[in-house]
């Protein structure tokens, strides 16, 4: 069974078909399977495929550590990837440099547009999309400062959280209204901040205050730690 067949007999989007007589046609797509991205064009080809890992090799006094994560939207009409490159020395006790940039990637295959401070936090991964695919949610970091960053699928900010000493973990609403970002200041407890798009306001509230210092917003703005509402954007005043 060819891999293209067995994702439409799935259900997997990647091969979405019309069938006429003996011909189909198939939709454009973006899969991440295994270790790579993978892109089929219109005719179900196979054209790129951009591999995932971490590749590391010495020269002189310094290793060079190379990864590069990618995820792919869940209808699979975006892709994404992250390339991180550090420098250590010979023992791994210090990192020499260090620097990331996330890419990308629409149809035809093509590169839309990359983040050239684009990073991956402790907790999960630098991009996350709304289920609509038209919002994004990324991790930026300048120099030491984290940053949690709202786009669209053209590139253009629509919100931006930060300056945070370090970024835990992100979350988008499945509408793509809301925001979620968990940072920390070191020994002390973490923070989350919450973000409407769409009103541009924020809201931070401490861990501590949460129970078992876990929260999560829904599509309708409403925070909740656990089964209790412990905030609502929709009932503050607009700003």
């Amino acid at each position: 069974m060819s891999l293209l067949l067995a994702l439409f007999l799935s259900g997997t989007p990647a091969a979405h078909a019309q069938v006429d007589g003996s011909t189909a046609t198939h939709a454009a797509v973006w899969l991440k399977q295994g270790a790579s991205l993978l892109y089929y064009d219109d005719a179900g080809t196979l054209s790129q495929e951009i591999g995932l890992g971490v590749l590391e090799d010495s020269s002189g006094s310094r290793i060079n550590a190379r990864e590069t994560r990618g995820g792919a939207s869940s209808l699979g009409h975006f892709a994404w990837t992250v390339e991180r490159t550090a420098t250590w020395n010979p023992q791994r006790t210090k990192k020499l440099e260090s620097r990331a940039v996330l890419r990308f990637y629409g149809g035809k295959g093509l590169e839309l547009w990359s983040e050239a401070e684009a990073d991956i936090p402790d907790g999960g991964e630098p991009l996350l999309f709304s289920q609509d695919e038209e919002t994004l949610l990324l991790s930026r970091r300048v120099q030491d400062k984290w940053f949690a960053s709202v786009k669209n699928y053209l590139g253009n900010e629509l919100m931006q959280a930060g300056p945070f000493p370090s970024l835990e973990m992100l979350a988008l609403t499945p509408n793509g209204r809301y925001a979620l970002a968990r940072w920390s200041v070191l020994d002390k407890s973490s923070t989350h901040t919450f973000l409407d798009v769409a009103r541009k306001a924020r809201k931070d509230i401490p861990s501590g205050e949460l129970s078992l210092g876990l929260a999560r917003i829904t599509n309708d703005g409403q925070v909740f730690s656990g089964k209790k509402m412990i905030f609502d954007f929709n009932a503050e005043p607009k700003p």
